[in-house]
C-alpha cells in the first residue's frame, strides 16, 4: 500500500491551515479584516493560540464594539484561554474602551489581579474623568511600576489637578527611587504648562533631568517642551511677577 505523503497526512493539512489563517489575523491590518479572519478560522475549526485571539481583541479594541466584544469573550471562555494572563488583559481593555461597567465587571471576576490589569483600570478611569477612583486603585495596588505611576498621573493631569500630579511624580522618583520614561515627563511637562510661575520652575527643573540623562527627544517630548514654554512665558508677559 503506497505511504502517505507526510505534507498531505491531515495532521500537516490542519498545522498549514491554522499557521496561514494565524498569519493572516496578524497581518490584516483593517480590524474588520482581521476578525473575518478569526470567524473564517472558527468555522474551519483550526485550533487557536494565544497569538490569534491576542490580535483579534486587538481589533476589538480599535472598533469599540460592544456586541463583538462579548461574542469574542465567549469564545475564549470556550477555549478555555480566559486564565491567559496576557489575553485576559487584552479582553479587559477591549471593556475599557467599550463599555467600562462591564470592564469593573470582568476586574472583579478575575481570581488573581496583576499590575497590568490594575494599570488598565487605572486608565479606563482616567479616561472617564473620575480621578478619584483612578487614586484610589493606585493606592489599593498590591505593587507599583512605572506603568501604574504614570497612568495616576496622567489621570490627574487628564482631571486638570496639575498640582497633585506633580506632587504624585516627585514622589516617585525621590521616595519610590524610580527612573521616569518620557511618556512620563511628557506629561508631567503638560501639568507645569498650566501652572504659571510655578510651572515654570518645575519645567526647566524636567527640562534639566531631561538634559543630564541624555535624552533624544522624540516629537512627542519636543513639543511637550516647547508648549510648556511658551504658556508660562506668555503667563509672564500678562502677569509680570506672578
Amino acid at each position: 500500500m503506497p505511504l502517505t505523503q507526510p505534507t498531505s497526512h491531515p495532521f500537516f493539512l490542519l498545522a498549514k491551515s491554522f499557521t496561514s489563517f494565524a498569519l493572516a489575523i496578524r497581518n490584516a491590518s483593517p480590524p474588520h479584516k482581521a476578525l473575518t479572519l478569526y470567524s473564517k478560522m472558527h468555522r474551519k475549526s483550526a485550533p487557536f493560540d494565544s497569538f490569534s485571539i491576542l490580535f483579534a481583541l486587538k481589533s476589538c479594541t480599535k472598533l469599540q464594539n460592544l456586541v463583538i466584544n462579548k461574542h469574542l469573550h465567549a469564545h475564549i471562555i470556550k477555549l478555555g484561554f480566559s486564565s491567559h494572563v496576557y489575553v485576559a488583559t487584552s479582553l479587559l481593555y477591549a471593556y475599557v474602551v467599550s463599555s467600562f461597567d462591564d470592564a469593573c465587571k470582568l476586574f472583579d471576576k478575575m481570581p488573581v489581579g496583576n499590575t497590568i490589569t490594575w494599570n488598565t483600570m487605572i486608565t479606563g478611569y482616567s479616561r472617564l474623568g473620575d480621578v478619584e477612583k483612578a487614586r484610589y486603585l493606585f493606592e489599593e495596588m498590591p505593587e507599583r511600576d512605572l506603568a501604574s505611576w504614570s497612568a495616576v498621573i496622567s489621570a490627574h493631569i487628564n482631571s486638570g489637578y496639575d498640582e497633585q500630579s506633580l506632587s504624585l511624580f516627585r514622589d516617585m522618583v525621590m521616595n519610590e527611587g524610580l527612573k521616569p520614561d518620557q511618556v512620563t515627563v511628557g506629561s508631567v511637562l503638560s501639568g507645569c504648562a498650566h501652572m504659571n510661575s510655578v510651572g515654570s520652575l518645575l519645567g526647566k527643573s524636567v527640562h534639566g533631568f531631561i538634559a543630564k540623562n541624555g535624552w533624544d527627544l522624540n516629537v512627542e517630548l519636543g513639543t511637550d517642551l516647547v508648549d510648556m514654554y511658551a504658556k508660562v512665558w506668555a503667563h509672564e508677559l500678562r502677569c509680570p511677577g506672578v
